[in-house]
């Protein structure tokens, strides 16, 4: 278990760093990231809070990131959205923090141990401590604040629409601040519950005995990991449970991250969490997604890169235009549709699924090259034909011919559209052994005059080529896709500590941006992931076993970052976890499906994460009945 302790040298360190430029090889450690500084918790129904759990990240503010000690932050209640409320724990950063499968976050340090749960389906948020010195606790709010007894509190949260009554409850002594409460927490066990319009919990025991048989019922229901270990089988577990927190649980969007950095909502990366979501049997989380995602402001016929987490607005300034989300879009609702075979549904998306095939077919037909036009892409760094862009609106515009047609749509222009496009993707990317991350528009000049044609543009090779192939199995010839995957295998693998690299020179994380990498080019898990489901989709299992467990191994205690050190292979803490890493985890699992008769993997890995919920469980109960004991009693 990794440990960090902030001493004065450190914090002299920092401030001398603060007026420099940033040198990240001087000051990075890999032993700083092994646990998440930043996780979402949900009721599942309209209620979310972000979560510091007080592991503090090196050079935080050349990250545009602050550390804070454990901390509730950004409580969300829908309608109202972020309300003035906020706790914050008054002691030393913590040493560790982690995700459990009760769907509680942990954090540990000098000060002991503190659970934070949001029992599903209910108004509380629960905090229980087991501390080992003093450690006040401090309820910040805009409104106003009075003590009922030295025990409950009730308050008055006020917005710039709305005033909601909320009460605080502790079994430590409550003192009155002027813009909050203090709770003084003593050596030993406590508990601090915040409803929110409700009063308070009756009975701790009993919310924390709630709680467990909620998320026990939740994840029953997920589709079986069939034919993996049962520590890949946790892991699955534990990813969708990260999915299902991510999400807005009121509007339905996700968060690319709990980290305040990636606390947006991209329409790809939410698009993957919905289609891991609903391909393990969650369909009322991904339909959430999907409704949302039809009638959310569009850039244009497309969407906008990015959205609000918090009320679904689209950022207007970042990374525009970018063209995936069409293909995607299709795919999930297509996808969607099949589980389900709900033609309501298929009816309700068939007007924005018609828009959307409707630009992708005009842009493509007028165009002179017949390409999906230029965009940023899934790397966002420069303006171009992207291979990852192009196929996977081909990918897409399969599907939408098949749902279209079943919602009664005439789909001869898409089809026209689609095997111009198909054609074009061979023309203009694949060269014989691999296709092109990107092409931009270039002068020839030909005895015939004048011509713009897309040509290559370095970098040629990115690991990001392996995804579409995947997804549109059977749409490529077989050796294109084996011959592309070795290319890419050849060039992009890190010889260090093994994983994918985006391309080569990446010095995201490094000195672009990011600086949390002691090196370019590190290996990102999300693009490991894209090579561990293409060998799931194509019988590899043996290969997609040993990339997910390499994701295991470079985890933050199982939760899933973007990228992990090129030279230390530790998680990079800026953008950890990361959502899209997560689905893609869930759906290389659920690609590995085997003959339940051969599953005697499915006997041990189901009965693990009982066995695992249970010892959980009964750990929450005997602190719970400790905590019980302290309770005041109701008047």
């Amino acid at each position: 278990m990794k440990g960090y302790r902030l001493g004065l040298t450190l914090i002299t360190v920092l401030v001398v760093i603060l007026a420099m430029t940033p040198s990240p090889r001087a000051y990075w450690s890999g032993e700083d990231a092994w646990s998440p500084s930043f996780l979402l918790l949900s009721n599942w129904v309209n209620d979310s809070a972000l979560v510091y759990t007080g592991v503090p990240i090196t050079n935080a503010t050349f990250n545009g990131l602050r550390n804070l000690p454990l901390s509730v932050s950004n409580i969300y209640l829908g309608p109202y959205g972020i309300l003035p409320l906020n706790l914050t724990f008054d002691g030393p950063y913590s040493e560790d923090a982690y995700l459990t499968l009760n769907n509680t976050i942990v954090a540990e340090g000098a000060y002991g141990y503190v659970e934070v749960i949001m029992p599903p389906q209910t108004p509380y948020l629960l905090v229980i401590a087991r501390l080992s010195s003093p450690f006040n606790l401090t309820l910040g709010l805009t409104g106003r604040a009075w003590l009922i007894d030295n025990h409950t509190a009730e308050l008055e949260v006020v917005g710039s629409n709305y005033t909601l009554t909320a009460f605080l409850c502790s079994n430590a002594s409550l003192l009155p601040l002027e813009r909050g409460v203090l709770v003084k927490g003593v050596p030993g066990p406590f508990y601090v519950s915040l409803s929110l319009g409700s009063t308070c919990p009756p009975d701790v025991y009993q919310l924390v005995e709630l709680n467990y048989e909620r998320v026990s019922r939740w994840l029953s229901e997920s589709r079986e990991p069939v034919g993996v270990s049962s520590g890949l089988a946790e892991e699955y577990f534990l990813s969708l449970l990260v999915l299902k927190d991510d999400q807005n649980p009121y509007l339905g969007t996700f968060a690319a991250s709990p980290s305040p950095l990636y606390l947006y909502t991209w329409a790809r990366d939410s698009s993957f969490a919905a289609m891991a979501l609903q391909a393990a049997g969650h369909y009322r989380s991904a339909l959430k997604f999907w409704t949302w995602m039809a009638q959310a402001t569009r850039y244009g016929e497309a969407w906008y890169t990015r959205y609000n987490f918090y009320t679904g607005a689209p950022d207007e300034s970042y990374a525009i235009p970018e063209y995936d989300s069409l293909g995607l879009f299709e795919i999930g609702v297509y996808e969607y549709y099949e589980y389900t075979k709900n033609v309501t549904f298929l009816d309700y998306m068939a007007r924005a699924l018609n828009e959307t095939a409707t630009f992708q077919a005009s842009s493509i037909m007028s165009s002179s090259v017949h390409l999906i036009p230029q965009d940023l892409s899934v790397w966002e760094y420069r303006t171009a034909y992207h291979f990852w862009t192009e196929a996977l609106n081909l990918v897409g515009m399969y599907y939408a011919e098949m749902a279209l047609s079943v919602a009664g749509y005439n789909v001869t222009a898409l089809e026209e559209a689609s095997s111009e496009l198909n054609q074009s993707i061979q023309r203009y990317f694949w060269n014989g052994s691999a296709f092109y991350t990107a092409t931009v528009p270039s002068v020839l000049f030909t005895p015939s005059g004048r011509l713009v044609v897309p040509q290559p543009e370095a970098p040629y090779v990115s690991s990001s080529s392996i995804l579409p192939l995947a997804l549109g199995e059977g749409l490529w010839p077989i050796n294109e896709a084996s011959n592309d995957v070795g290319v890419v295998l050849r060039g992009l693998w890190s010889p260090m500590v093994g994983g994918l690299v985006r391309f080569y020179g990446d010095a995201y994380h490094y000195d672009n941006y990011l600086y949390d990498s002691s090196g370019p080019n590190p290996p990102w898990v999300l693009t490991t992931l894209f090579l561990a489901y293409y060998y799931a989709v194509n019988g590899n299992s043996t290969g997609a076993e040993r990339l997910l467990s390499w994701t295991l191994v470079h985890s933050q205690h199982g939760l899933l970052p973007e990228a992990v050190d090129p030279n230390y292979g530790n998680p990079l803490p800026t953008t950890s976890p990361l959502t899209w890493s997560s689905a893609m985890y869930v759906l290389t699992v659920l690609a590995l499906s085997r003959p339940r008769s051969a599953g005697t993997y499915t006997v041990a890995a189901v009965s693990v994460i009982v066995a695992l919920l249970a010892v959980t469980y009964i750990m929450q109960r005997l602190g719970a009945r400790r905590v019980r004991r302290l309770e005041v009693p109701t008047p």
